[in-house]
């Protein structure tokens, strides 16, 4: 197989990502791994849909979308017949995309990896998180709490969609066949996965990274934050172990979120 045995070529590799109406964590991955590589002389194509799309789509359309997309269907084979892709490379496919591009990547005989940026096969919500605090009701198990307690966006109705989509899926074996390879950001990540029912055999670890020139040694100092500041970022715990810290030890922080107020009343941020 190819993921297997021609890692010393280059190839072709076709991403395909369900872009953020906010520019987050996930659009900035994907803009740097195709850059890399391009850079590393891969050839790369995008398959992209904009969650901007949303508002020209009814809401009927927009549930069945969710659940199987027949113009990811026709795109990817499009594409595939011109591009000739070696793999496939999927990142999100909420809402737009759908895990439709599975079925079709391999219906055209490409292996298809996945990046599991967060945990939404596990958890409507993609966080583990209700109300603020850990939750893991749905791990393991039909996630229909999700349409209870409104996880997803806040609403009842547009949780449903997401459980279904997912239900649906792993009904019809999708998580266990449509995809060639996981890629997990880290160990903990890993091992929920193969709690919630992903095997384990195909799941491998691959942190995000920032592809940065070679820097002359230098002197460290301090802390540095990058991301999104809220409450599942673990903004909290940053803030305390800091004011543990030595006093000389500096914070910089550089992002915003809703807990920004909170983070700027501290000093030495």
């Amino acid at each position: 197989m190819l993921l297997a045995t021609q890692r010393l070529q280059n190839h072709r590799v076709l991403i395909v990502h369900n872009r953020y109406q906010l520019r987050g964590g996930e659009d900035s991955v994907v803009q740097a791994e195709a850059e890399l590589l391009q850079r590393k002389g891969h050839a790369v194509e995008l398959l992209e849909r904009h969650n901007d799309e949303i508002g020209a789509v009814n809401r009927l359309a927009l549930a069945a979308q969710t659940v199987w997309s027949q113009r990811t269907v026709r795109d990817l084979r499009a594409i595939a017949a011109r591009f000739k892709p070696d793999v496939v490379h999927v990142h999100n496919t909420l809402p737009l995309v759908s895990p439709s591009v599975y079925r079709a990547a391999h219906r055209v005989d490409v292996p298809v990896v996945q990046t599991l940026h967060n945990f939404r096969l596990l958890c409507p919500q993609a966080m583990f998180l209700r109300d603020g605090k850990v939750c893991e009701a749905c791990l393991g198990h039909v996630p229909w709490r999700a349409v209870q307690h409104a996880c997803y966006r806040g609403s009842p109705a547009q949780s449903a969609v997401v459980v279904a989509m997912l239900q649906t899926h792993r009904t019809i074996g999708t998580w266990r066949t449509g995809v060639d390879r996981y890629i997990a950001l880290n160990a903990f990540c890993r091992d929920k996965f193969i709690e919630g029912g992903l095997p384990a055999e195909r799941i491998g670890i691959k942190a995000n990274f920032v592809d940065l020139p070679p820097q002359p040694p230098r002197s460290r100092q301090g802390l540095l934050y990058v991301g999104r500041l809220s409450e599942e970022k673990g903004i909290r715990v940053l803030a305390q172990a800091w004011q543990r810290s030595p006093p000389q030890t500096g914070l910089a922080v550089a992002g915003s979120g809703p807990m920004q107020n909170e983070l700027s009343g501290l000093s030495g941020v």
